[in-house]
């Protein structure tokens, strides 16, 4: 059964739902306002049954894919036969997916859901549309920023320089206490990862 927190902070109140699935650490997010139970489904990696299950009283207006790579987006077509709910991802990386995408999103649009309103923000580097979403004093990361540092860029869609200016200029700029929900594993927060850029750069990887 799904578990719902509430959170509030950053001028927002919504529910939030943590889904960890398949066999990599990736997290699934689901967000909704709690009055009227709208809300947005982030990455659809693996296990839609699950997922299905965990939103099956919540309206969902979209499921927000963070970045090409398949372990977010695998299951993405039986998730929207199953919840009938449209998908989105970066306009760079929309060929990345199995299927064409029914939106693209482009940097600083808003997503809104009852009162609350999500905005994304365009961090290339992991991959050319990589995408994350501030909602309140929240950021869901994807694989741009990982406790420890940003995500891989040793593959042919990643690359270190701008993956560190996504971070430094995009994600850095965020208040410290802005809690950073990442696309594998545990959380950290912005103010507990910004003094190691240096260590980041030097280390150049």
């Amino acid at each position: 059964m799904a578990e719902w927190q509430r959170i509030q902070g950053g001028g927002a109140e919504f529910e939030l739902c943590v889904l960890p699935v398949g066999t990599f650490e990736n997290v699934v997010y689901v967000v909704r306002d709690p009055s009227t139970r709208e809300g947005y489904v982030i990455d659809a990696g693996w296990e839609p049954d699950a997922i299905a299950e965990a939103v099956k009283d919540t309206t969902v207006k979209g499921i927000l894919i963070t970045h090409g790579h398949n372990d977010h987006h695998d299951q993405l077509d039986p998730l929207k036969a199953r919840i009938g709910a449209p998908s989105g991802i970066g306009e760079a990386d929309k060929q990345m997916l199995k299927s064409a995408p029914e939106l693209t999103i482009a940097d600083g649009q808003e997503f809104r859901f009852g009162e609350t309103v999500m905005r994304a923000v365009h961090t290339p580097g992991h991959t050319p549309g990589s995408t994350c979403f501030v909602l309140g004093d929240l950021v869901f990361t994807g694989d741009t920023l990982f406790p420890g540092g940003p995500g891989n860029t040793k593959t042919s869609t990643g690359d270190f320089p701008t993956i560190i200016a996504s971070i430094r200029d995009r994600l850095f700029t965020l208040p410290d206490d802005t809690r950073v929900y990442p696309g594998h594993g545990t959380g950290t927060t912005i103010g507990a990862e910004k003094p190691h850029l240096q260590e980041w750069i030097d280390r150049g990887w």
